[in-house]
């Protein structure tokens, strides 16, 4: 069995679907030869992998040419896509017609939110194009429960939830007492909240030179927004991979995403797994944090965001909250665990 994933970017503000895409990939190898292969359209983009990667141009490769090229076989290569709205579904449709299995997978991109944003061209493709395209897939996944929920709307019973997982880091590092690290570590798109993020802390925290908050991530298109409100305490890193992110995890204390609407972040996932509190919003869809009071819940808007800040302002840093994310992560998000869920989904089809 070959997994063939295929994504639309492959580039530093595409990061989240593309790692979340091949998540599991060594798991699968090591635990039953299951090879795993990234289709990307060519890039000039840099990053290490483990696994084998394949770029072309799709939009003028013929179907016959990449399956002979890539040899693909029906009876062993599954075709997984990610995304909406571009190559991957018409490729994964064209495949599918060749008589190999296909995964359908959104990755948050059909929310009732990302629907509303530039809602005519999306109507417009979704009934022209895409839905009649993904309701051939084989399966539909869900990367989280609350996007289960809304694709069963579209797609009824060929939904199937495999949740977003992350590498455990092997060891979770104490927490410093000082400073109190508050990171924010996605892209700054107006949909991320960061803009109403960085104004509630110039409202709350701009005084209080024990608490920091780092701002990781590709800009989009919201730097100049929020450069006005920078303070002392503020710090804006660019986007971060490696050893790098690893270590700005592991002295952070809580992790802020103020979103309007998430598939499932990865990145929510990560901070928790190192010991972060978060702070998110609904639209993050991972309630769970809620439920399990693992964290704090925040509307995308000034007032919420500053409230909580408020809140914690007076408060020491909770170790024995900390701690509990790391294991609640470790236990139910690790990639054993969901790499188990994947390989029996690829092994029924």
């Amino acid at each position: 069995m070959r997994i063939i994933h295929i994504v639309d970017r492959f580039d530093k503000i595409n990061f989240g679907i593309w790692n979340a895409a091949i998540f599991g990939s060594d798991y699968l190898l090591a635990t039953y030869g299951i090879e795993s292969v990234l289709w990307h359209p060519i890039s000039d983009f840099k990053y290490p992998l483990n696994i084998a990667t394949y770029s072309t141009d799709f939009a003028k490769i013929s179907i016959d040419l990449l399956i002979t090229e890539q040899q693909l076989q029906p009876s062993k290569d599954i075709i997984v896509t990610h995304g909406c709205w571009q190559f991957p579904t018409r490729l994964g449709r064209a495949l599918q017609k060749k008589g190999f299995r296909w995964i359908y997978v959104p990755h948050g991109m059909l929310e009732p939110w990302s629907m509303q944003h530039k809602r005519w061209k999306k109507w417009l493709y979704f009934k022209l194009v895409e839905n009649r395209l993904s309701k051939q897939a084989n399966v539909v996944r869900a990367v989280g429960a609350a996007e289960q929920q809304n694709l069963h709307k579209v797609f009824g019973k060929s939904v199937v939830l495999v949740e977003n997982g992350v590498k455990i880091p092997a060891t979770v590092p104490q927490k410093q007492i000082a400073p109190i690290r508050f990171l924010f570590m996605a892209r700054l798109h107006f949909k991320k909240g960061i803009v109403p993020l960085v104004q509630a802390w110039h409202q709350v925290m701009k005084d209080q030179q024990h608490l920091q908050l780092v701002i990781a991530g590709p800009d989009e298109g919201e730097l100049t927004a929020i450069q006005p409100f920078f303070t002392d305490n503020i710090q804006y890193v660019g986007a971060v991979y490696g050893e790098e992110k690893k270590q700005l995890l592991a002295t952070s204390h809580y992790y802020v995403l103020p979103s309007l609407s998430e598939g499932f972040p990865v990145s929510v996932l990560e901070a928790m797994s190192y010991g972060c509190i978060p702070i998110i919003t609904e639209g993050c869809n991972f309630s769970t944090v809620f439920h399990q009071k693992l964290g704090y819940q925040i509307e995308s808007n000034v007032a919420s965001i500053a409230t909580i800040f408020q809140n914690i302002l007076h408060k020491d840093f909770d170790a024995d909250l900390s701690n509990r994310n790391a294991h609640f992560i470790a236990e139910k998000y690790c990639e054993a665990f969901i790499g188990e869920q994947l390989y029996n989904l690829y092994s029924k089809l």
